[in-house]
């Protein structure tokens, strides 16, 4: 794939989203992610997905495969994961050309004590703001 389409480096200010579901938030007022919407799923199996905001709108990344289901939307900046030692990078896919992954945070690493440590950042200060329901 050519630069323009998803493969180039992720810019530090880039904005980046991570769909989780509705049962998948903590309790109480506003919708926040728990860890879980960060936890990698057996699907995950080079890094945990998000999608990049330059590629998909946030409706875009928030349309679950469950119809049945609310999704919502974190969203991030790459910058203050880099900052935090978490590396993004772009995986481009057909489906998303916007895709792009925690590659530290996978399948097989998921029950580590830092993977866990990184799960609860992600969902805690690093998550900017939640959108949807979608």
């Amino acid at each position: 794939m050519s630069a323009c389409c998803g493969s180039e480096p992720i810019d530090d200010d880039e904005v980046l989203f991570r769909r989780f579901p509705e049962d998948w938030s903590e309790p109480g007022g506003a919708i926040h992610p728990s860890h879980l919407a960060f936890s990698p799923s057996s699907r995950d199996v080079t890094g945990l997905s998000l999608s990049r905001a330059k590629y998909v709108t946030p409706e875009d990344a928030g349309r679950g495969p469950r119809a049945d289901k609310k999704y919502y939307v974190a969203v991030l900046r790459a910058g203050d994961l880099r900052q935090k030692g978490i590396k993004v990078i772009p995986s481009p896919s057909k489906r998303n050309r916007g895709h792009c992954e925690i590659p530290i945070l996978n399948y097989a690493t998921r029950c580590d004590d830092h993977s866990k440590q990184m799960e609860v950042l992600l969902a805690g200060e690093s998550c900017l703001q939640v959108l949807g329901p979608f």
